[in-house]
């Protein structure tokens, strides 16, 4: 009897106890979509003329020259870095009043480099040694903006309309056959078609020369 009493106790214990609740089941991690990036390849400067270059580089018997596109956020600014190297083994001058931009549109302005682009054409040639180097950067002078606050800023957009053309006069030595008078001015082109003249001769026969360089260039 006493042992059916004991059951009996048992049993409502186990019928009376609480029911342990089960673990709540962890949440499952959102699924993240990843957004595919798209990176916008710059365009790059070839060089057109006097040869094709997918780099934009010249060379000849006076100068190596290397051009660049520059760009910032808002696209492609109205400047051309440059470096030139003198490979003439006699000093060049740079003659920056000489030179000009054909603009894609088609209008053809002034250029100052921008090393002295504040001063908007003072102190407009430069002299670069033998073997010396020179890095700088073209700008038109129709594409310079002033700002109280920022100063001197170029546009953008411009350049990369169409294909646009740089003329550089450069000034160097060269050894050329005597002449009577030292104003003549040689009238044949060079296998570049750049046009030379003298500009002074000696008793030696050492002529300074003045090269008009047209590069042609395209921004794809």
């Amino acid at each position: 009897m006493i042992a059916g009493i004991l059951g009996a106790i048992l049993l409502a214990g186990i019928l009376l106890a609480p029911t342990p609740e089960e673990p709540a089941a962890a949440p499952e991690p959102a699924a993240v979509v990843e957004e595919p990036v798209t990176v916008l390849q710059e365009d790059t400067l070839e060089m057109l003329d006097p040869i094709y270059s997918e780099k934009a580089v010249f060379q000849d018997g006076v100068i190596r020259i290397s051009f660049d596109a520059s760009y910032v956020d808002e696209g492609l600014q109205s400047r051309l870095p440059f470096w030139i190297h003198n490979v003439s083994g006699d000093v060049i001058n740079i003659l920056w009043e000489r030179c000009s931009l054909q603009l894609p549109a088609g209008n053809t302005v002034r250029v100052v480099n921008e090393a002295n682009s504040m001063a908007l054409g003072l102190g407009n040639i430069i002299s670069i040694a033998p073997s010396g180097d020179l890095f700088d950067a073209i700008v038109p002078v129709s594409e310079l903006l002033w700002d109280d606050d920022d100063g001197w800023s170029v546009t953008t957009g411009v350049l990369d309309a169409g294909p646009f053309t740089l003329v550089l006069a450069i000034e160097h030595g060269e050894l050329r056959p005597c002449v009577t008078e030292p104003d003549v001015c040689a009238t044949e082109k060079d296998s570049l078609g750049r046009r030379t003249r003298v500009t002074e001769e000696s008793e030696d026969c050492a002529e300074r020369c003045i090269s008009y360089y047209t590069f042609r260039f395209v921004i794809r």
